[in-house]
C-alpha cells in the first residue's frame, strides 16, 4: 500500500542499508506514463540508432563496473568475483545485442506464393512499456536481462525489483541517462507484491517476470485480466547426469562449482546429481573433498557467501533438517553454524530418496544431493520425473552420446561437461518448460518476445478489381476451382488444371 516503506537489510551483518517507500497504484501508473511518454520518441529512431546509444551504455557500464559490483556485494552479500560477473555478463549481452539486433529488427520481405501481384513484408514492432518484475538473486543482470532487449526492440521499460535487493536496479536509469539513453525511458518502482500487482495492473503491454513458480502463477493471473502477454522464468531442480565414463575430475569440479555458487541461489543451480553406481563411490568421495575445502561466510576472502534473505535461509534449513530426519546423511556441511548470520556451509547429502523434498522441491540454496543409479536410462527417467524443466547438465567422455542423453531431457536446456558457463554467451536463449515457465530471455528469442509481428501487404497490380472480389460470377467460381487444383496438386499439372478452369474447358 502506498506510503508505507520498508528496509533494504545487509544479509553481511544485518544493517539497514536503505528505507524505501513502498509505491502503490498511483505512483506506478505515473512511472509507466513518463515511461510511455519517453518511449514514443526511441521508438521512432531506427534500430542502428538505438544500438550506437546502447554500444555507449556498455561502455558506461564497464568503467562504472566496481561501483556496480561493490552495491551488488553490499546488498547480496555475495563473493566480489561473483558481483564482478553479473557486470560481465551485462556488457557482453549489450555488445551482442549491438551486433545482431539492427538485422534481425530489419523489415523482411516474403514470398506471397500464388498471389504473384502482391507484396508482403513482415515488420517487428515493440509492445510500448515493457514492465519487468525481477528477483532479488542476481540485482544486475536479471534486471539488465529484461532491459536490454526491450530497449533495442524500441520499448520503454518500468521495473520492479525485489524488494530484498532493489538498490543496484535504481542505480540504472541515471547510468542510462548518461549513456545518451532518453531520461524516464527507464523507470523503477520500489515496494513488494502489492507494487507488482500494481505494475501488472498499471496499464504495461507486456509482463516479464522472473521469480518462483509460485509467484509466476500469480502474476499470470493477474496479467490475465487484462489479457497482458506474459514471458515467466521460473523455478528449477536442475538435475546432472554422470555416466560412467565420465570424466570424474571435471564433473566433480563442475556438479560443485553448480551447486554452490552464488550459494546455490540460482534458478540453474544443480540441485539433483543422479550417478551410476559403477563411478559413484569415486564421485562422491571427489565431491565431499572438493566441497569441504570451500570456504563459506561473510568476508571478502570466502568462496560461498549468505544466504540473502532469511525466508530462504527458512527454506534450506527446513529441507535438509527434513531430509537428514529421514535418513538422508550430510558428508559435509547439514547445519548452520551458530553465530555465522545467515551462511549455510556447503552441504553434501547421500542416502536420498525421492520422498524427501530436497529431492523434488527447489531448494535454492548451498546443498547437493547425490543419487546412485542403475544405468543412463534410470538417471534419464529420474531427471524427468519433476514438473520443473529448467536446465541441467549431462558428464560423459563421448560426446555423441552426451547429445544424444540432452535431447531425450526435458528442460530448457542442456550442458555437456559444463555448468553454468552457458549463461556467459549472449546468444543463447533462456527459460523452461512445465513449472519452469515459458518465453524466453536472452538470444534473439528475447527479441522475438519484446517485439509483435506486423504484416504489410501490398497490392501491384494496379487492377480496379479483383477477379474474385464482389460481385461473384460463374467465372469467379471457375477461378477458385482452378487455384484449388493448381495448388492441390502443384507443378505443370497444377497450372494445366488452373488454366483449364478459367477458360471453362472439360477434362480431356
Amino acid at each position: 500500500m502506498s506510503g508505507e516503506a520498508f528496509q533494504v537489510v545487509s544479509p553481511r551483518d544485518r544493517s539497514v542499508l536503505a528505507t524505501l517507500p513502498v509505491q502503490g497504484d498511483g505512483e506506478v501508473r505515473q512511472a509507466v506514463a513518463t515511461a510511455r511518454a519517453a518511449q514514443a520518441g526511441w521508438a521512432r529512431r531506427t534500430p542502428a540508432e538505438r544500438a550506437r546509444h546502447m554500444r555507449h551504455l556498455a561502455e558506461v557500464l564497464s568503467r562504472e563496473g566496481e561501483a556496480l559490483a561493490a552495491q551488488v556485494r553490499a546488498e547480496t552479500g555475495k563473493p566480489l568475483t561473483e558481483a564482478l560477473a553479473e557486470v560481465v555478463v551485462s556488457v557482453d549481452l549489450i555488445r551482442y545485442y549491438a551486433r545482431v539486433a539492427p538485422r534481425y529488427l530489419h523489415p523482411k520481405t516474403v514470398s506471397t506464393g500464388w498471389m504473384v501481384s502482391k507484396g508482403g513484408a513482415v515488420e517487428r514492432e515493440p509492445y510500448g512499456v515493457i514492465g519487468a518484475i525481477t528477483p532479488w538473486n542476481y540485482p544486475l543482470i536479471l534486471a539488465l536481462d529484461s532491459i536490454t532487449p526491450a530497449l533495442f526492440a524500441g520499448n520503454g521499460v518500468v521495473i520492479k525489483p525485489s524488494e530484498f535487493t532493489p538498490l543496484t536496479t535504481m542505480a540504472l536509469p541515471a547510468i542510462l541517462e548518461s549513456a545518451g539513453i532518453p531520461a524516464g525511458l527507464v523507470q523503477v518502482v520500489t515496494g513488494d507484491g502489492s507494487t507488482g500487482r500494481s505494475l501488472i495492473q498499471g496499464g504495461v503491454d507486456r509482463v516479464v517476470f522472473t521469480g518462483s513458480t509460485a509467484t509466476g502463477r500469480k502474476v499470470m493471473a493477474t496479467a490475465a485480466e487484462g489479457l497482458t502477454p506474459v514471458t515467466l522464468e521460473l523455478g528449477g531442480k536442475d538435475p546432472a547426469i554422470v555416466l560412467e565414463d565420465a570424466d570424474l575430475e571435471r564433473a566433480a569440479r563442475g556438479v560443485v562449482f553448480g551447486g554452490f555458487f552464488n550459494a546455490g541461489q540460482t534458478c540453474i543451480s544443480v540441485e539433483r546429481v543422479y550417478v551410476v553406481g559403477s563411478v559413484y563411490d569415486d564421485f562422491v568421495s571427489r565431491v565431499q573433498e572438493l566441497a569441504s575445502t570451500l570456504r563459506a561466510g561473510v568476508d571478502d576472502a570466502c568462496d560461498v557467501g549468505p544466504m540473502i534473505t532469511e525466508p530462504q535461509m527458512a527454506i534450506v534449513k527446513a529441507q535438509v533438517a527434513n531430509a537428514l530426519a529421514m535418513g538422508a546423511r550430510a558428508l559435509t556441511g547439514g547445519a548452520a553454524p551458530e553465530g555465522e548470520g545467515r551462511v549455510f556451509p556447503p552441504t553434501v547429502l547421500v542416502d536420498v530418496t525421492e520422498e524427501m523434498d530436497i529431492l523434488t522441491e527447489e531448494t535454492f540454496g548451498p546443498v547437493l544431493p547425490i543419487v546412485a543409479v542403475e544405468n543412463e536410462d534410470e538417471a534419464v527417467r529420474r531427471a524427468n520425473a519433476t514438473g520443473y524443466g529448467l536446465f541441467a547438465s549431462v558428464w560423459t567422455r563421448n560426446r555423441r552420446r552426451g547429445l544424444a542423453v540432452a535431447r531425450r531431457l526435458r528442460a530448457g536446456g542442456v550442458s555437456i561437461n559444463d555448468v553454468l558457463s552457458h549463461y556467459g554467451v549472449a546468444s543463447l536463449p533462456m527459460g523452461g518448460v512445465g513449472k519452469s515457465g515459458f518465453g524466453r530471455r536472452r538470444g534473439l528469442d528475447a527479441l522475438e518476445d519484446m517485439t509483435r509481428s506486423k504484416t504489410i501487404f501490398t497490392d501491384r497490380s494496379g487492377l480496379k478489381r479483383e477477379p474474385f472480389w464482389f460481385p461473384y460470377t460463374p467465372a469467379s467460381t471457375r477461378l477458385m476451382r482452378g487455384v484449388l487444383e493448381w495448388r492441390g496438386r502443384g507443378g505443370v499439372s497444377g497450372v494445366a488444371g488452373l488454366l483449364r478452369h478459367i477458360l471453362g474447358r472439360k477434362e480431356a
